[in-house]
C-alpha cells in the first residue's frame, strides 16, 4: 500500500540509540544576524560555518540548505570531508533574539537574513539558537525515494543527506531524507544512519516514497563522536 504521505517535515526527535529515553541535550550557540544569512528551519541539522565565503567562525549555519550560510554546499551535496566544512552539531530547535524594534522575539524557525537589535540584558545583537545535541538522538524522517532491505543499518559505513527542497512551513524544515540522490560510494560522508523503520500508520511502504524512518547520525559525520 502507497504511502498516505510524501512531504517532508525535517529531524523529529525520538528515543536515543538503544530505545532509552531522550534528552536532546538541548544547548545554545550563536548564530549570526548579517543579511548574508542563509534561514535555518526547525529540524534541520546545523554545523559550525567556517571561515570561507560568507562565513565567520563560532556561529551555525543549516546543513540542510543547498548553499550554506558559509559558502559551503550542504543539502544533497554536504560531505564532512570537505574542505572547511565542519561536522554536524545536532538539530535546530528555535531561537530567540531582540528583533529590529527592540521587542523580544521567539521563534520556530529563522529567516534568511534575519535582523536584530542590541539585547540590552547582554550587550550583544546576535541570535540564540537552540540545538539538540545528544551524539546518539534517533530522529524520525521522512524519505524521498524507495528503500531497499540493504539500506537498514547493514554496514557502518551507509548514510544520508538531509535534502531541503523547500522554504519550510511556519518556521518548520520540510526537508526529506535524500535517497534518491546519494551516491553509491563515499557514504561515510554523508549525515544520516537508517537504523529502522518508524512504523508510522500509512508510513511504512518501502517500495515507495514517503516512508518514515528513524535515523541517527553518522559517528562520521558528527562532531561529538567522531
Amino acid at each position: 500500500m502507497a504511502n498516505a504521505q510524501t512531504a517532508g517535515y525535517g529531524c523529529r526527535q525520538t528515543m536515543t540509540v538503544g530505545n532509552t529515553p531522550a534528552t536532546g541535550g538541548q544547548s545554545e550557540f550563536l548564530v549570526q544576524p548579517v543579511a548574508t544569512n542563509v534561514a535555518i528551519f526547525k529540524g534541520s541539522p546545523v554545523a559550525m560555518q567556517t571561515a570561507q565565503g560568507n562565513g565567520s567562525l563560532g556561529f551555525i549555519q543549516d546543513a540542510s540548505a543547498l548553499a550554506m550560510t558559509d559558502g559551503i554546499q550542504g543539502g544533497v551535496g554536504w560531505d564532512h570531508s570537505r574542505a572547511n566544512t565542519n561536522k554536524v552539531l545536532g538539530v535546530f530547535n528555535g531561537a530567540t533574539f531582540v528583533d529590529a524594534t527592540g521587542k523580544p522575539s521567539w521563534t520556530n524557525g529563522l529567516i534568511a537574513g534575519q535582523l536584530t537589535s542590541v539585547d540590552y540584558n547582554t550587550g550583544s545583537a546576535n541570535i540564540t539558537a537552540f540545538v539538540n545535541t545528544n551524539p546518539v538522538q534517533e530522529y524520525t524522517v521522512r524519505a524521498d525515494a524507495a528503500l531497499t532491505n540493504a539500506s537498514f543499518n547493514t554496514l557502518t559505513n551507509t548514510g544520508f543527506n538531509l535534502n531541503s527542497v523547500g522554504a519550510g512551513v511556519s518556521g518548520q524544515s520540510d526537508s526529506t531524507l535524500d535517497i534518491s540522490g546519494v551516491a553509491t560510494t563515499g557514504l561515510a560522508n554523508y549525515m544520516w544512519k537508517i537504523v529502522r523503520s518508524a512504523n508510522v500508520m500509512d508510513q511504512t511502504d518501502v517500495t515507495v516514497p514517503g516512508t518514515d524512518l528513524i535515523v541517527t547520525l553518522n559517528p562520521q559525520a558528527s562532531a561529538y563522536l567522531a
